[in-house]
């Protein structure tokens, strides 16, 4: 397990490691879009990961093509749909 906390809310969640950010938000109730069923393929679950960027799985390059083309992207962005969680805690920012 791992602690996800989610801003703007601010609240934090136990969920489990190796699973995606995608499905750890969706499995506590937090309000995350995902137009293409998790295959990278849209820039709808496009989030910021100010905390624990390192404890992620590594961005693969479908990922990166992805956010290449989104405008508004940093070096925190991530599709939540690739991002796989660590051991360690994280903290995620859900763009509206």
């Amino acid at each position: 397990m791992t602690t996800l906390t989610v801003l703007p809310s601010g609240k934090s969640y136990d969920v489990a490691a190796g699973t995606s950010l995608l499905k750890a938000l969706q499995s506590v109730g937090e309000a995350i879009n995902s137009k293409c069923g998790g295959e990278a393929k849209c820039d709808a679950c496009h989030i910021f990961v100010p905390v624990g960027r390192k404890s992620l799985s590594k961005t693969q390059r479908q990922e990166n093509e992805k956010l290449d083309g989104i405008v508004g992207v940093s070096s925190n962005s991530r599709l939540a749909c690739q991002a796989i969680l660590g051991e360690e805690a994280v903290t995620v920012e859900l763009l509206k």
